[in-house]
């Protein structure tokens, strides 16, 4: 086998090139294997990042339920500082208890959401009528005692909420 007809010519060369070769391929896997440990590891992280609980989550939903609960909580503040009176809201402050619970995969009953109000049943009941006729809110009879109503932010209110809190500094 010559050179020329390559029969004979091939396997010289293999066996030149191929630890050569060889030495390419194991560096290239070397390499291939340190590139493919990268990514992994940054996928793994997101993976985590997106299985953390909510409140673990430094996400844009996260932030804007902490803005709602913030909110909330300075509601209840003034009005034990302040006349009732003067900040009475019961729609908003349904609104931001409905978004908090939202965001902790919780439905309110009516009574819960009436606490919530800190007004008069019969006015908070009004306002979430009120609320359900601007498609702000769902109810639902509740499955397990049907004298109840479950109230929850419907998608129009969720995206609402969500619009004004992020608009918030």
């Amino acid at each position: 086998m010559t050179a020329d007809s390559g029969k004979g010519a091939a396997p010289r060369h293999v066996v030149t090139g191929g630890i050569v070769n060889e030495e390419a391929v194991v560096s290239l896997i070397k390499d291939l294997t340190s590139r493919l440990s990268a990514v992994a590891e940054e996928f793994s992280g997101r993976v985590e990042r997106v299985d953390a609980p909510a409140d673990a989550r430094p996400d844009v939903v996260v932030s804007l339920a902490q803005k709602a609960r913030t909110l909330s909580d300075q509601r209840r503040l003034r009005r034990r500082s302040l006349p009732a009176e003067l900040f009475h809201e019961p729609a908003w402050d349904m609104m931001l208890a409905l978004y908090i619970a939202h965001d902790e995969g919780r439905v309110l009953n009516v009574k819960s959401l009436v606490a919530c109000a800190d007004a008069p049943v019969t006015t908070s009941q009004r306002w979430i009528e009120h609320l359900h006729k601007l498609r702000l809110v769902n109810r639902v009879v509740d499955s397990v005692d049907r004298r109840r109503l479950e109230v929850s932010l419907s998608q129009n209110g969720v995206e609402a909420m969500e619009a004004y809190l992020s608009a918030l500094p």
